[in-house]
């Protein structure tokens, strides 16, 4: 069970003023960038408040719809990844933060309106203390109890994520950051980072020898004698960053080259990877 103490901080989030929800397509283990406005009197103290392994709490509050009635309602509880944060563009949220989800709510419903959230109610990062009770004070032990009751919470994968270390890539070459690519790196560091199943991938083509690209066939220890033994990469056939935790089978990992592991996670003009065999076929027919 969730230690209450470690619901530190909440967060509003806001997706067209209110019309429509924001985030609510990532569900436990997944990850994605979190926006924050480009307000300079809140960045960066204010972004980097949270550290790895306390939690998030998202709320927004949405307007009447045929489903759902107009109220607060807390959808995530998230955790950081890392220290850092990236600017990507220049719109009104530019800056992002990686972070995991590591709670989803129990139910659809809106908090009881003897709540109020609108001292936190800015896109900041606000202690949670700030969040009231219209009706009786209360101490923040039990507002922090209050929010772990309203959420399932996976604490073995809060775990994980908190204890995840990231490699540290500079991305300066002729004076410019490209900050947006360093987090992507990031991101799918996360997303693959169980390398067991990776190196028992490339052991089992190993002793078969089939350690050659299962796209174009090429073989790094022939192109590269001696520097490239042993040498290959594994793409995962189901893109692991659409869905959240999964178990994965060494049949569910492909042998490639680096050039078709890129050209696997390039989408094609309809929006849509493409599978090994169908990229075996683009070789072969020059399609």
């Amino acid at each position: 069970m969730l230690n209450p103490l470690n619901v530190k901080w909440i967060k509003s989030v806001t997706r067209d003023n209110g019309k429509a929800w924001a985030y609510t397509n990532y569900n436990l283990g997944d990850t994605f960038l979190l926006n924050f406005s480009k307000n300079p009197k809140w960045y960066p103290t204010n972004y980097l408040k949270a550290k790895p392994g306390e939690i998030i709490v998202l709320f927004q509050s949405m307007l009447q719809t045929s489903e759902y009635p107009a109220g607060w309602y807390m959808t995530h509880l998230i955790t950081p990844l890392d220290n850092h944060i990236d600017k990507i563009d220049n719109t009104l949220h530019p800056y992002v933060r990686l972070v995991g989800v590591v709670g989803k709510p129990r139910n659809s419903n809106p908090i009881n309106n003897e709540w109020s959230l609108y001292k936190c109610n800015r896109g900041q990062i606000c202690k949670i203390d700030t969040i009231e009770n219209k009706n009786r004070d209360l101490t923040i032990l039990q507002k922090q109890e209050f929010i772990s009751n309203l959420f399932e919470i996976d604490t073995h994968l809060l775990e994980n994520l908190s204890n995840i270390e990231f490699e540290q890539i500079d991305f300066y070459e002729n004076g410019v950051e490209e900050g947006s690519e360093k987090t992507k790196l990031k991101l799918h560091k996360y997303k693959e980072r169980n390398a067991d199943i990776i190196i028992k991938a490339k052991n089992q083509a190993s002793l078969l020898n089939k350690l050659y690209c299962e796209v174009c066939s090429f073989n790094f220890a022939d192109e590269y004698p001696h520097l490239g033994e042993g040498f290959i990469e594994c793409h995962h056939k189901n893109p692991i960053a659409t869905g959240g935790i999964r178990i994965t089978k060494v049949e569910d990992l492909a042998i490639v080259c680096s050039n078709c592991h890129r050209m696997l996670h390039r989408k094609n003009n309809i929006g849509k990877y493409y599978s090994v065999d169908e990229l075996k076929l683009i070789i072969k027919n020059k399609i």
